[in-house]
């Protein structure tokens, strides 16, 4: 007798606790596992790159990235979380890349991917070179009357470029930045003058300068 008191004792209060209870409880779980999407924007990176290439080219530098998950899941993502990351590894020459996106893309669990803009990813790859090239001397009017030529000498006589093997490959020789007026010459003369820098070179490895000594006599 004294347990029925007890459970039937404020039935009715009890009764709408638990309705409110159970309520309560529907609503939460199920935001927990309402669906929706959400879009992202993704760098494309590249990893391995090997030290004698360059990624001139990755088209796009990012991607749209649209996925779906529970509410309370797709919440805590930040775009960090997702990756495009394209493994370079053993790649060493020249080449032109066309991959697919999904192939490189990295998800956290508890996400779907629903679509991918664009599908496909560019990219440029270019092998660095170096080589040894002669130095020219370009020179303006005549040596003064009375001053005889003997002879030149430069040095470095030779200089080592480096840039992009498709575009140093046809560079032959490299010039000194201005012609040396010879008019102006009537002795011996040592002078140090820049080496022009043609666009398809990087950069000069050794000298970005040379020592000419135009040697002269009197007649």
């Amino acid at each position: 007798m004294k347990l029925k008191k007890v459970i039937f004792k404020n039935f009715g209060l009890k009764l709408t606790a638990i309705f409110i209870a159970l309520f309560v409880w529907i609503q939460i779980t199920g935001k927990e596992r309402l669906y929706i999407e959400k879009t992202f924007d993704i760098d494309v990176e590249y990893i391995n790159v090997s030290e004698n290439i360059d990624v001139r080219i990755v088209r796009p530098e990012q991607i749209k990235l649209k996925v779906r998950g529970t509410s309370n899941e797709i919440k805590k993502i930040s775009p960090e979380a997702f990756k495009v990351r394209v493994d370079l590894k053993g790649i060493r020459e020249e080449m032109r890349l066309n991959l697919f996106t999904e192939d490189y893309l990295v998800t956290p669990e508890g996400t779907q991917v629903v679509s991918i803009h664009p599908k496909m990813i560019e990219m440029k790859i270019e092998e660095f070179m170096s080589k040894e090239v002669p130095v020219k001397v370009q020179f303006s009017n005549n040596f003064p009357r009375g001053v005889q030529f003997k002879e030149i000498r430069i040095q470095p006589s030779r200089v080592r470029i480096f840039g992009y093997r498709s575009q140093i490959q046809s560079v032959n020789k490299v010039s000194i930045l201005e012609s040396i007026d010879r008019s102006k010459i009537k002795e011996t003369v040592t002078i140090t003058v820049p080496i022009k820098k043609q666009v398809e070179i990087i950069k000069f490895e050794d000298a970005e300068n040379v020592e000419i000594t135009i040697v002269v006599e009197k007649k």
